[in-house]
């Protein structure tokens, strides 16, 4: 429905202090158009609150448009909540005050999560930075039950909506291929991701994959190898066993600017390609080395080549292979071209 409707018919809680954790520039989402849409229903002292995570603070010039005070996340300056399944919740400050507390955000497939979108906003937007190295240890990302589009059974998002109801928040505001939602977080999430098409079935298998990755995503390595393993740690990609993937990313901020992006860099930096290591030895620290874990489980079974990069160099650093070759020049022509990956996965359907 459009974004009014779904303010009709739910309308955000009311208090004397409001606060909205909405989402950073990595996500497809207009957060001026929703913040305003939110302005006539909300009183008192209201501010918006941008989820970093751990990737770096936006830019002035990067910054949306927006009717209430806008303040960025800080992951050191935060207050304890609750602590859930081992995992020390933590609540940024400048939200730790709220009344009401709310999350705006985008649905669309997570590696850990099943879905992007509800109790994340917050959670993990707003979470202190214990909570996310916590909740993004390597046994709880390749967890059984933790997968891509899956939200029932799932124990990395049974974590991460426990950790948003401990920080207080009750409503969120959702966008799911192109129809707005709003509610209570769980059901509200469930209801978006239903209404999601996000798998195109395949009737062969490919020795090759061309993956375009949207702008928003192929501004570092860290956000544009989603695509990648998306499709091959996805549980029938249409790929043949070692296939090559052609991640097509200009990638003009290298591996990443933010604490989890050089994180992620620095630990596959320390090691070798295929990097079995982070599987079978010790468990990386840190958030952001959970996207380590997932490109060596990559590695395991595929080729991954990343192309039309701006600047070869940070990522061959870190043990990828990087070019600025463009994609189309290199792969064979029986490759699957996927054209985002972000919202619509090829899947083997196959005999």
């Amino acid at each position: 429905m459009s974004l009014a409707a779904a303010l009709q018919a739910a309308p955000p809680p009311t208090g004397s202090r409001v606060r909205i954790a909405v989402p950073d520039g990595t996500r497809p989402l207009d957060v001026g158009e929703a913040l305003a849409a939110l302005r006539p229903w909300l009183t008192g002292d209201v501010r918006a609150i941008v989820g970093l995570g751990l990737h770096r603070r936006m830019r002035a010039d990067e910054l949306p448009p927006s009717p209430f005070p806008l303040l960025q996340h800080d992951p050191d300056d935060t207050v304890p909540t609750a602590i859930v399944d081992g995992i020390p919740g933590g609540l940024t400050r400048a939200a730790a005050d709220a009344d009401v507390l709310i999350g705006l955000g985008i649905v669309e497939p997570h590696q850990y999560a099943g879905f992007s979108g509800g109790h994340k906003a917050v959670s993990v937007g707003l979470g202190a930075r214990a909570t996310l190295d916590a909740l993004h240890h390597r046994d709880r990302v390749i967890a059984p039950g933790v997968r891509l589009g899956r939200l029932p059974g799932n124990p990395f998002r049974a974590a991460v909506d426990a950790l948003g109801e401990a920080a207080g928040c009750r409503w969120v505001l959702l966008l799911a291929g192109g129809r707005w939602f709003a509610g209570e977080p769980r059901a509200t999430l469930a209801a978006a991701a239903a209404s999601l098409d996000c798998w195109e079935d395949v009737p062969r298998r490919h020795p090759a994959a061309i993956l375009r990755v949207p702008a928003r995503k192929a501004v570092n390595f860290y956000q544009a190898s989603r695509a990648a393993t998306y499709l091959g740690l996805s549980e029938a990609p249409p790929l043949d066993e070692g296939a090559t993937l052609f991640l097509d990313a200009a990638c003009p901020e290298g591996m990443g600017e933010g604490d989890g992006e050089r994180a992620f860099a620095a630990v596959l930096a320390r090691g070798r390609a295929p990097w079995a290591g982070l599987l079978d030895g010790p468990a990386p620290v840190g958030a952001g080395t959970q996207r380590a874990v997932m490109i060596a489980a990559l590695a395991r079974r595929f080729r991954l080549v990343v192309t039309s990069v701006t600047d070869p160099g940070p990522l061959q650093a870190c043990g990828i292979e990087a070019t600025a070759t463009r994609a189309e020049d290199l792969a064979p022509a029986d490759a699957i071209v996927v054209a985002d990956a972000f919202t619509r996965i090829p899947r083997y359907a196959g005999p």
